[in-house]
C-alpha cells in the first residue's frame, strides 16, 4: 500500500470521526443543554403539557416529581421573563422530564390500583354466586311468606354487588377499593339471613 494511500485513509478516518462527534453534538448534546432545537416558549409549552397528562394519570400535586416539575415551569417562566432564554429551555427541559417521571409513577400506581380492584371484584363476583347457591336452597320448596322475605334479601345483594362491577367496568378502580369493606359487610349480612332461613326449614 502506497504512503499517499494510508494518508488519504488516516485524514478519511479522522473526518469520519469528526463527524461523528459532531452529530452527537448537534443532535445529542445541543439540545440538552438548551442550545438547540425548540425555543424556550416552546419548551415550557410542552412541559405544561406533560404535567397536565401526569395529572390525568392520577399524579397529586403534593408528589415530589409533579412538585418539581411545576416549581421548574415556574422558575422557566420567570427566567424567560427576565430575559434569561438558555436558562429557560434548560430548565424547561428539566421541568419536562420531571413531569414524564410523574407520569410513570401515576401509571405504576394506577395498575396496580387496577390489579387490587379486580381482585375485589373476584372476590365480590365468588360471594354472590355462593349466595345464589343459598337462595336457591333456602327458596327450595318454601312457603309464599319465606319467599317474600328472601327475596328482597338476595336483590339487595345482587344490587350492591353490581354497583363494584359498574365502578370497576368504568374505571373508577380507587371507589372499589373505598367500597369494598362495605359491600362485603353486606353481603355477609345476606349470607347468614339466607343461612338462617336454610336452618329455620
Amino acid at each position: 500500500m502506497s504512503p499517499l494511500l494510508v494518508t488519504g485513509l488516516r485524514r478519511l478516518a479522522w473526518l469520519i470521526l469528526v463527524a461523528a462527534v459532531a452529530l452527537v453534538l448537534l443532535f445529542r448534546v445541543l439540545p440538552a443543554l438548551g442550545i438547540l432545537g425548540p425555543n424556550a416558549e416552546a419548551l415550557i409549552a410542552a412541559a405544561t403539557d406533560a404535567v397536565e397528562t401526569a395529572r390525568e394519570y392520577g399524579a397529586g400535586g403534593d408528589e415530589e416529581p409533579l412538585k418539581t416539575a411545576l416549581a421548574r415551569i415556574e422558575q422557566a417562566r420567570a427566567q424567560l421573563a427576565a430575559g434569561e432564554t438558555l436558562s429557560a429551555r434548560r430548565t424547561a427541559l428539566r421541568a419536562r422530564t420531571e413531569a414524564i417521571e410523574a407520569q410513570r409513577a401515576a401509571l405504576v400506581r394506577r395498575q396496580e390500583t387496577r390489579r387490587l380492584a379486580r381482585k375485589a371484584v373476584d372476590e365480590i363476583d365468588e360471594i354472590l354466586n355462593g349466595l345464589e347457591e343459598l337462595h336457591s336452597q333456602a327458596t327450595r320448596g318454601a312457603d309464599r311468606a319465606a319467599l317474600s322475605r328472601l327475596l328482597p334479601v338476595m336483590r339487595r345483594a345482587r344490587a350492591t354487588g353490581a354497583s363494584l362491577f359498574l365502578a370497576y367496568d368504568q374505571g373508577n378502580y380507587a371507589r372499589v377499593l373505598a367500597e369494598e369493606g362495605a359491600v362485603k359487610g353486606a353481603l355477609e349480612s345476606a349470607r347468614k339471613d339466607l343461612e338462617a332461613a336454610t336452618r329455620r326449614r
